[in-house]
């Protein structure tokens, strides 16, 4: 499968029974006021889980399951993490005037 080289996620953590590891926040050290462009992804075999690799704001590589992301956004940028407040997730309704406009 290939991924969207401009995918951008926000990390949500899955606090559901039986959460996978690693804890995006407590474990590998991600802010949730960034949202980090998709570097890979790997499919264990040995399990159902999909893991997204990103980058840290220590520059870091981590494999983080898919239950603790949310797709953001395409973002036409090389950076590894971006502030979440420089762009509003696409699909966003925001008020314009007298109707509502949707931001992409």
């Amino acid at each position: 499968m290939d991924i969207d080289s401009r995918l951008y996620v926000e990390i949500h953590p899955f606090d559901g029974p039986h959460p996978p590891h690693p804890h995006p926040i407590d474990e590998a050290k991600f802010d949730p006021a960034f949202v980090y462009k998709v570097l890979g992804m790997y499919n264990p075999s040995e399990t159902s889980e999909c893991y997204l690799v990103l980058c840290n704001p220590d520059r870091q590589i981590w494999f983080i399951p898919q239950r603790h992301l949310l797709a953001y956004r395409l973002i036409d940028s090389d950076a590894l993490f971006i502030p979440k407040a420089d762009y509003m997730p696409f699909g966003v309704f925001k008020p314009v005037n007298e109707g509502s406009e949707r931001v992409s």
